[in-house]
This record gives C-alpha cells, structure tokens and sequence, in this order.
C-alpha cells in the first residue's frame, strides 16, 4: 500500500513511525505494535526470543501477521494519563497539580479533541499500511499471554514472564489514569464523544475473530 509522506510522519515528533513492527524469521511472523496494547510488554519479550525490530517495506516473508486489539475507551484512558504524564507535566508540576487546576474548560478541550499522539490515536490508524489478510487477531485482557503461548505452542513462554506496566506503576500516571476512569465512566456525554470517535475501532473489533484458546 502506497501511504502519503505527511501520514509517515504524523506522529514522528512523539517518536512513532508509520510501519514500525517486529518481525520472526524463523516463524514468518510479524507483529504490528500498537502503543497502549501490551506493545511494551511483548516488545521486549519479543526481543528477547529472536524478533527483530523492522519497518514496513523492508524484506519480510510473512506467514502470519500478528494484532492486539483492545477496548477504546480502556486504551484512551490510559494513554491519555501517559500522555499527560509524558509531554504536559514537567519539573515542580506533577499530577497532583494538574488535578488541583482541572477545570470544567481543560475537560471539554480534551474531549473536543480526543487524540493527542500515538498512545491516544485509533488502533486502526496502525492497521492502515499493513496487508492484514493472514492477520491473526488477539484481545488485549487477562487471557492474552495464554493465548499467545497457545498460538505459539509456548514457544516464547509469555505466561513465565513477569507482566510489568512501567506507566501504570509510576505515581503520575496512575494518578491520571484513575482520573480519567472516573471521569469518562461518570459521564455519559464523554463516552459518547469518545465511542464517536473510535467507532473505527469498535467496527474492527466487532468484525473480527478473536483467536481463543479456551
């Protein structure tokens, strides 16, 4: 798929380039990290057990594509606390401030705008430069790793590894994140305009077969 210059680079200022995935020789397999899914979890795993970091164009034989899928509004919820806590607070102005000084117009601004940068950007937005026909698709929730190790005969041990969430175990971020939980699933208008916004996501989601090992 041809992608227009300006798209490759929409969100390179926050360090993300179109076509950015990992890819397995040995296997044939590739996998599309999209931020907020588990990507820094399977991407060091990955790492670790003979994927290879690669772009999209490069020489890959695929058998498989491999996507994580998640709930919108769970991933915007988080990624909007990461975003906060990555690009807007700064030296002497943590979350704690940010909530002393949260207001009524700083809400509506955020959800006018909904997307700020990667980790708050559609799932299928990442989806779009890739030829998803051997795609097999996977849900981001407690039953992921197993699911993996199935799929994968335990060939990577994902189930072994210990899951560690770096930005939700950082003070800010969780701080934000429970913010933001309570915001959006108090408020009905706010769900709404984010369910608006991915409704991309939720037509992907609802479309495709999940790979289920129970």
């Amino acid at each position: 798929m041809i992608v227009h210059p300006l798209r490759n680079n929409y969100w390179s200022r926050r360090g993300y380039v179109t076509g950015t995935c990992m890819y397995h020789s040995g296997i044939k397999h590739c996998y599309i990290n999209i931020p907020k899914n588990a990507s820094s979890f399977l991407r060091e795993t990955f790492k670790d057990t003979g994927w290879k970091h690669m772009h999209l164009g490069m020489n890959m034989d695929i058998d498989a594509t491999v996507v994580v899928l998640r709930d919108p509004i769970e991933r915007w919820v988080t990624g909007i606390a990461q975003h906060i806590t990555s690009n807007i607070l700064g030296k002497d102005f943590g979350s704690t401030h940010y909530l002393e000084n949260n207001n009524e117009l700083v809400q509506r601004l955020i959800f006018d705008q909904v997307v700020f940068d990667d980790h708050t950007e559609q799932q299928s937005w990442f989806l779009e430069p890739f030829n998803l026909e051997k795609a097999v698709f996977f849900y981001c929730d407690s039953n992921l790793s197993k699911n993996l190790d199935t799929y994968f005969n335990n060939r990577f041990q994902l189930t072994n590894k210990p899951y560690v969430n770096v930005s939700q175990d950082q003070f800010d971020n969780a701080n934000l994140v429970e913010h933001f939980k309570k915001l959006v699933y108090n408020n009905k208008d706010y769900q709404n305009r984010l369910r608006s916004y991915f409704v991309r996501d939720y037509d992907l989601i609802h479309s495709v077969k999940f790979y289920d090992a129970r």
